[in-house]
């Protein structure tokens, strides 16, 4: 027989195992040594997890570094903060005296709020009404008292109609409904909470809702925090109880949570020395790291049942480190895939996330083999031998080989359905539907939307270069007609310019109903001189007349409606507007239908890299171009389903879901790692395709369904979440995992039948 080569294939997989099989052997010979080093990281890294901070607001998923930001803070600068608090009051009666009296009193109130720059509503906002006399009345709709008689009424009736303001946006169309929209100072994120608190303080006879983008994020915030309480405990309980009745032994749980959660505190250690807070993506990582742990420490758990003699325990763990420490790599480059996303909330989740996934190699390969040194698991009857032991692996290899047929054609039918839903898979996120359908913050923004004019804020910005003036009646004219196509959009609630302004006050002046814009520019200053003792005169309009802001309140909003509607009236503008003028979109819910669509392309570009790279490792571990091809196929098919799945469904790409993609395909392809390992030891060996299939599953057939439980089962805890992108995310990845099992149960079998004779046999088979 000849001398076996370093080139062998058998030595190359040796060598490729060389780092985590030195790292288990040393924690193995010194296991006190190993769980101290352990144990001093830990300590050093409290003082950061005690200074870790929680900021879960949506605030966190904006893109903050792209030039679109500079100009949304540019534009608060010159027309004031966009974000508003829409308060309703609804009475059954139109025009009810004592409900107007609670406008009044309410306005007053909330105009004394820290935070609130001012507030709208029929006793603060001008009623604009000038007369042919040269007479100019710019007083609030109640500021001559409350109606009281049913004349008064319908003169206040017939006043409100002839406004371009008022209608919609402070009263209904029945009179029965007014709004309070509370303008809020710009940065004054903090007080959000304070002002949300005094509204949810007021005792009223009459059907009081809240609304708007402040009261999203307060209540994200507020329920994140909260979530991440019940999330990681959960978790630990749910894996815990597994462990335990996998293996029958406390012990099982101990270890492997313990590694995780050394892990776990090493990330959230190292977020609160860099100053790095807990956010609305960020917040998924412990409860998602401590599953990943508990699986990879059950291969471990697993090869060590009964091993107590050092050098059989050595054997036994040196054959799963190479597979564990791939697992992590993999996952770990489905984290990285979402740097992709120029988002600091996202590439948080990704370098963290990342970190914690090397961390959990680290402590599984040291930490754990000294664990088990020290307190061996008992040698019990293993659990589930029947369905998952050496039997069950004969069988299940058998039953591929007789049916290749059916398993490529359910495979194939499930690519093609897959094809259709993927094809209306669509990004969209809606910061409402954040929330289940019956939840308050839901049901008063439909209310709200349903009564009133929309309440989703966006401004196009219309500036001037050169000489050019917005009080030129072309520039104005464009203004108006640009303010009058919005208008006739289906998502849109309210439009409102300054052209709405200089017609009311042009149409009274000149005792003409159908208020046309003054054509004079000069007549047009004189108009704009009269407006500007008004405080609100300034959100349309700056001082030098060089930029005015078109105020939108879009009925929708879901990112795509909002940025169709961006790119109507940029669009709009590019046709129609004048020489020497630009319009921008801009306002704070156009920056977030922007980031999440920034997010979900940025998070499909991911999922390519990582499926190139974990393609890479694979050809560089095995040496054969078809045996990494192999790996990701039984992985991409289940992705293809699930997002297929999502477009059957409706389920759209959000903040959650993008997620899905890169990580389910680093975390899934764990299984396939260890699988095609154990068949690659056979192959090299000089078994065949059936031998080496047979003896590959009698080793991993339970460690890959125990692991694929705990995984499942640790996302799946999401599932019970109040926000509706955190469930998807936890029951779509969930749901890959298992269709990931069943892909390496069957579909990957079937193809190393069909394939698997280009596997190299040794050079000491061929040396006989």
């Amino acid at each position: 027989m000849a001398e076996e080569s370093p080139t062998d294939p058998e030595s190359k997989l040796d060598e490729r195992s060389r780092l985590p099989r030195a790292l288990v052997r040393v924690s193995l010979g010194h296991p006190a040594l190993c769980l101290a080093f352990w144990l001093g990281v830990c300590l050093l890294l409290t003082p950061g997890v005690l200074r870790l901070r929680i900021e879960t607001s949506t605030d966190s998923l904006l893109d903050r570094e792209s030039a679109k930001w500079e100009y949304y803070e540019a534009t608060q600068r010159s027309f004031g903060g966009d974000e508003i608090i829409v308060v309703m009051l609804r009475s059954e009666e139109p025009y009810d005296p004592e409900l107007l009296e609670a406008v009044s009193l309410l306005s007053e109130r909330f105009r004394r709020l820290s935070g609130v720059r001012r507030v709208d509503s029929l006793s603060t906002v001008p009623l604009i009404e000038s007369t042919p006399e040269g007479d100019l009345s710019l007083e609030p709709a109640l500021a001559g008292g409350i109606p009281s008689t049913q004349e008064e009424q319908r003169v206040l009736a017939r006043r409100i109609e002839m406004d371009r303001v008022a209608p919609g946006g402070l009263i209904s169309a029945d009179g029965r409904a007014v709004g309070i929209n509370l303008v809020l100072q710009e940065g004054a994120g903090d007080e959000y909470g304070a002002i949300l608190a005094d509204i949810d303080s007021i005792e009223s006879e009459f059907h009081l809702v809240r609304s708007g983008v402040p009261v999203f994020r307060i209540a994200a915030t507020s329920r994140t925090s909260r979530e991440l309480l019940i999330f990681v405990p959960l978790t630990v309980l749910v894996i815990g109880v597994l462990l335990l009745l996998f293996f029958r032994t406390p012990q099982a749980p101990v270890l492997a949570l313990g590694a995780s959660g050394i892990a776990v505190w090493i990330v959230m250690g190292t977020m609160g020395y860099l100053g790095s807070p807990l956010t609305i993506s960020t917040v998924i990582l412990p409860p998602v790291l401590l599953a990943l742990g508990s699986a990879y420490g059950m291969h471990f758990l697993t090869s060590a049942e009964g091993e107590r003699p050092t050098t059989r325990l050595r054997a036994s763990l040196d054959r799963v480190a190479l597979p564990v420490m791939l697992s992590g790599l993999t996952t770990a480059i489905g984290f990285i895939a979402a740097s992709f996303v120029r988002i600091q909330a996202v590439r948080d989740v990704s370098g963290y996330g990342a970190l914690g996934v090397l961390m959990l190699v680290a402590v599984c390969l040291t930490a754990l083999p000294a664990a088990l040194q020290l307190w061996p698991l008992p040698d019990r009857p293993r659990r589930h031998e029947r369905w998952l032991g050496p039997k069950a692996a004969s069988q299940l290899v058998s039953f591929v080989a007789r049916h290749p047929r059916w398993i490529a054609l359910a495979g194939t039918a499930l690519l093609v359905v897959a094809g259709l839903g993927i094809s209306q898979v669509h990004v969209e996120t809606d910061a409402v539907l954040l929330f289940p359908a019956s939840d308050p913050i839901r049901t008063s923004y439909d209310e709200i939307r349903a009564e009133l004019s929309g309440i989703s804020p966006m401004n196009v910005v219309i500036e001037t270069v050169g000489d050019r003036s917005i009080a030129e009646p072309e520039v104005l004219a464009a203004i108006d007609g640009l303010q009058a196509h919005l208008a006739g959009l289906p998502d849109m609630g309210k439009v409102l310019s300054i052209a709405d302004l200089l017609r009311q006050l042009n149409g009274g002046f000149n005792e003409d109903p159908a208020q046309p814009l003054p054509g004079d520019e000069e007549v047009i200053e004189q108009y704009l001189l009269l407006l500007a003792s008004k405080d609100y005169y300034y959100d349309l309009i700056t001082p030098d007349h060089r930029a005015a802001n078109v105020l939108l309140r879009v009925d929708n909003n879901g990112s795509g409606a909002l940025m169709a509607v961006s790119a109507e009236a940029e669009s709009w503008w590019r046709e129609n507007g004048p020489e020497g003028t630009r319009a921008q979109t801009t306002g704070i819910m156009y920056e977030y239908a922007r980031s999440e669509d920034r997010i979900a392309e940025g998070q499909i570009r991911g999922l390519f890299f990582a499926l190139a790279t974990i393609g890479l490792i694979m050809l560089m571990i095995f040496s054969q171009p078809w045996l990494a091809l192999l790996a990701l196929i039984p992985n991409a098919l289940p992705l293809a389903v699930a997002f297929g799945a999502m477009g059957l469904l409706g389920v759209p790409l959000d903040a959650g879901t993008v997620f899905v993609g890169s990580l389910a395909l680093g975390i899934a392809v764990d299984d396939t790692i260890h699988e095609l390992t154990e068949f690659h030891r056979c192959r090299i060996s000089g078994a065949s395709v059936f031998q080496s299939l047979e003896g590959a599953f009698a080793l991993v057939l339970r460690p890959l369904v125990y692991t694929t439980v705990i995984v499942a089962a640790g996302f799946a805890t999401l599932g019970v979440s109040s926000f509706t992108y955190t469930r998807n995310l936890g029951v779509i990845t969930a749901g890959v995992m298992v269709l990931c099992l069943l892909a390496d149960l069957f579909l990957l079998p079937m193809l190393l039948i069909k394939w698997g004779d280009r596997a190299p046999n040794s050079s000491r088979q061929s040396a006989h």
